[in-house]
């Protein structure tokens, strides 16, 4: 599995733990599908929606809606449409705690591999159109995905790259409810400004954000185009230079613990997959010896925390700017 893969993939398992939502395929599924069906615009269809990797052409209402991320299905859900499938992801029955509350129906939870989803598994759903534009594995995923139903992809440079302002009017577009898109855009951008004005110490913070999830190295996140750091570019943030310039192909890289100093940062961000794994790095003389850790400045963030800032939609920008960005903003003050 690739670093990039490591770096997202981990995290959501070690954060999901093992008490996933098995076996509900059948009933369960059936009834889910109508909140969906409901809900859903009765606009005008077909609707043709180009993305990366090609068009889906969805010809009525969607009335079972699996969605492969948690962009995907915060899009879907703030639009007020039920799914019948999700992708696993942070809480103990793979949803997430933003947005289970939303959820109205108990949909089918989707575990990736290492090459993305079990395409019989997402078949048994009969699904009617699939949403993957915030799905990492939708490169491998698409030519068989795109058989079983309308598949949507990222519309921008790779996967996990489209702003979550992108996921959202493309989940909007692909039900056939454009217009409510702009209105949840507006609000979100609104908080997030607020957020960040009355944030004024996070303003050119320097930041990393890495993960780990096995002793003697550490993934972090490298690109500038990747979803989370451009959130925290959001808020006034830039990603370290010395992160930056790391070389790779991929939004992270990994790093041995020697390395652990590229790591420094204004506010130096990691999240453990497994808790032993932080007594192991804090524990490193090297890593005791950054000026972040020494004057208060590291964060080891909690598994929501992450997840919300590795996966930004409308629904995980509010958990950031409430549970996640005053931990982030005393840390910065730390760093003046």
């Amino acid at each position: 599995m690739s670093i990039a893969r490591r770096v997202f993939a981990a995290g959501i398992a070690a954060t999901a733990g093992l008490a996933l939502l098995s076996g509900c395929g059948g009933s369960d599924a059936d009834d889910a599908a109508a909140p969906g069906a409901s809900t859903a615009a009765a606009a005008s269809f077909p609707v043709s929606l180009t993305h990366k990797l090609g068009t889906a052409e969805i010809k009525a209402a969607p009335q079972r809606i699996v969605a492969l991320s948690d962009a995907d299905l915060d899009a879907l859900l703030m639009l007020g449409v039920q799914p019948v499938g999700v992708a696993e992801s942070s809480g103990p029955d793979g949803i997430t705690e933003w947005a289970k509350p939303l959820l109205t129906s108990k949909p089918t939870v989707l575990t990736a591999g290492d090459t993305g989803f079990d395409v019989e598994k997402i078949a048994a759903l009969a699904p009617d159109l699939i949403l993957a534009g915030g799905d990492y594995y939708i490169d491998d995923e698409y030519a068989k995905l795109s058989k079983l139903a309308p598949t949507t992809a990222y519309e921008t440079t790779g996967a996990f790259e489209d702003p979550w302002q992108t996921t959202l009017q493309q989940v909007a577009k692909a039900i056939g409810q454009d217009a409510k898109a702009a209105p949840i855009i507006t609000e979100v951008e609104g908080k997030i400004a607020k957020a960040k004005t009355d944030h004024p110490e996070l303003a050119g913070k320097e930041f990393s954000l890495s993960q780990m999830w096995e002793a003697g190295s550490i993934g972090v996140l490298r690109s500038d185009k990747d979803a989370g750091v451009k959130m925290l570019n959001d808020f006034g943030m830039k990603l370290a230079p010395a992160v930056a310039a790391l070389k790779g192909e991929d939004f992270a890289v990994q790093l041995s613990l020697e390395k652990v100093g590229v790591l420094d940062a204004d506010t130096t961000l990691i999240y453990y997959a497994e808790p032993s794994l932080q007594p192991t790095l804090e524990g490193n003389t090297l890593f005791k010896n950054l000026e972040s850790v020494k004057r208060k400045s590291y964060i080891a963030l909690t598994g929501p925390q992450f997840s919300s800032l590795r996966t930004p939609t409308p629904l995980s920008v509010q958990y950031i700017i409430t549970d996640v960005l005053p931990t982030i903003a005393t840390a910065a003050k730390a760093a003046s």
